[in-house]
């Protein structure tokens, strides 16, 4: 994995560049894993934590409280992982290469395997968020509310409806076998 961004112009909001790699270099693995989650593309991933990595050094002087470091952080991974998808999504429509929006006949969907991934990139950016951040990542659910811009009930109601959401493709799975 590539090194974490920082930038040569010294330091931001008294803190220099030495000590925001500090801070950072804990969060890089499991913004990678989150980003692995939300994109199932490693070099796409990596490319994310990068630009987050970025992004979070010219954001710095707007981070209040720097005990949630890992929320924001991780909430800059997640915004960078949806523009990703959407840039990847546009190409395709402009190209005429969106494969994956022509359905296949009724048997050919009955014939596939429907697997955890397929099933997660069914459902929204912020139920893949919420989902990865809880089971990939084991993020307490009050750090997860801070990622999503919500209160901990708000983002246990997500939460509860994100997995009742995926539920029916994987049992789809389960009749198939």
């Amino acid at each position: 994995m590539q090194q974490v961004a920082t930038s040569t112009a010294g330091t931001v909001h008294g803190v220099n560049e030495q000590s925001f790699t500090e801070l950072l270099v804990p969060l890089v693995r499991p913004a990678y894993r989150l980003a692995c989650a939300m994109l199932h593309d490693g070099p796409a991933a990596e490319d994310v934590v990068q630009d987050a990595s970025l992004i979070a050094w010219r954001k710095l002087p707007h981070l209040k409280d720097r005990g949630k470091l890992r929320a924001w952080f991780f909430g800059i991974v997640a915004n960078e992982c949806r523009n990703a998808r959407r840039r990847r999504w546009l190409s395709r429509l402009t190209l005429g290469l969106a494969p994956s929006l022509v359905m296949g006949s009724g048997e050919d969907h009955w014939v596939s395997r429907v697997d955890v991934r397929r099933a997660l990139a069914r459902l929204s950016h912020e139920d893949r968020l919420v989902l990865s951040l809880y089971f990939y990542l084991d993020v307490p659910v009050a750090e997860i509310a801070d990622v999503m811009g919500s209160s901990a009930d708000a983002t246990r109601q997500r939460l509860y409806r994100a997995v009742r959401r995926l539920r029916p493709d994987l049992e789809i799975e389960e009749a198939l076998r």
